[in-house]
């Protein structure tokens, strides 16, 4: 048996798809302005661990899981 999302739970999760995608954008862009070096690192570690937020979200999207009932 495949195990699909209902509606609701895909339109959720592409709603969180395109906030984390807004928040990545903004903090990559807002890392080039800064002067200070400890703002940097931070926005850095922030991109790092958004970008593999967002991969695991859109796997719930891309990769369906088969399972059998026996």
């Amino acid at each position: 048996m495949t195990r699909y999302l209902g509606l609701h739970e895909t339109l959720e999760t592409l709603e969180l798809i395109a906030f984390k995608t807004v928040c990545l954008t903004k903090a990559a862009t807002m890392s080039k302005l800064l002067p200070d070096g400890d703002l940097k690192t931070i926005l850095s570690d922030d991109l790092e661990s958004g970008s593999q937020d967002l991969e695991q979200l859109q796997t719930f999207i891309t990769k369906r899981k088969e399972t059998h009932n026996d």
